[in-house]
Parts: structure tokens; sequence; C-alpha cells
């Protein structure tokens, strides 16, 4: 009984993972992938919803192989499918940067979030990011559905960053300082 839980259990969860993916590859789920604009590190990371579908497919191919078991040719083949999946995805997860590369050429989606690599900066990204985590929930989701909008709200987010900049001595001496 404990077993067919599980078995319910895992396969509920993959297919839930199936659906938060595809909204993000589609670009109606955007929180992820801001979330991570706002990661400190030496270099920044591709977020990859192409992986994370992988995953979650090869685990619900997995689920129904073991489903499928009075079937046996049909279970040997999706069980084998899924494993290779998640293998599949665990050589990507070790060897990040050259995914990264091959990710870039095959998959383009979502088209906001490579658009906004391209036109940004990692700070002006960074700024983006903590901003997002500032919305209310229905500005959010207002901007999780509008790819339009959501532009509009980064470029305001762009046009309001200040870098800060080491002071340079010689602008310093042109400001009356009052003395």
């Amino acid at each position: 009984m404990a077993a067919i839980f599980i078995g319910v259990l895992v396969t509920v969860t993959s297919v839930i993972f199936i659906i938060r993916a595809t909204l993000i590859l589609v670009g109606y789920l955007k929180d992820p992938i801001i979330r991570t604009f706002s990661e400190y590190g030496p270099r920044e990371k591709l977020y990859m919803p192409g992986q994370q579908l992988l995953l979650w497919g090869g685990v619900l191919s997995f689920c129904t192989g073991v489903w499928a078991t009075p079937y046996a040719g049909l279970s040997a083949t999706l069980t084998t499918f899924g494993i290779l999946m998640v293998v599949v995805v665990a050589i990507g997860y070790t060897y990040a940067e050259q995914v990264e590369k091959i990710h870039l050429k095959i998959l383009k989606y979502p088209l906001w979030y490579h658009d906004l690599r391209e036109r940004t900066t990692r700070y002006e990204r960074r700024r983006i990011g903590y901003m997002w985590l500032h919305l209310p929930l229905r500005a959010r989701l207002a901007y999780n559905s509008s790819d339009s909008m959501f532009m509009v709200w980064a470029d305001f987010v762009i046009m309001g960053t200040i870098r800060e900049e080491e002071a340079n001595p010689r602008e310093e001496e042109h400001f009356y300082t009052g003395h």
C-alpha cells in the first residue's frame, strides 16, 4: 500500500513540475528565472528550463514504465528511456558550461529571457532581480502573463539604475563644498 502511495505521489509531482517547466519555457512563469538574477558568484549561470523538462519527463517516463508492468515491452522501454533522460540531465549538471553553449544554440526559449540577457549587463539584471522581489503579487502576475509589460517594467528599472563608480578626484573639485 505504501509503495502505491509513493508511486502516485512521485507521478503527480513529476506532472506538476513538467507543467511548471513548460510554463517557464513558454514564458508565463518568470519567478524562477528572475530569482537567479540576484545571485552572486564568480560567473552568472544561464537558466536552462530544458534540463528541468528533461529531468521531470524522465521521472514521469520511469513512473509510467513502472505503472505499465503488465505490458513487458512497453514497461521496459519507458523505464529505460526515463533512466537515460535522468542520466543525460545528470551529465548536463556535471558539465554545465558546455551544456550552456549547446543550450543557447538549440533552445532560445523563453524569448524574453534571452532578449533581456543580450541587452542588459549583469548589474542591471541583478537590480531587476531585487526589484522583482519587492513587487506586489498582483504586479508579478500581470508581468508574468505579458512579456511586453514586463519589458517596459524592466526598462524602467534599467533607467532607474545608477551604477556606483569610484570617486574621481578631478570631478570632485568642480563641486562647491561650502568652504
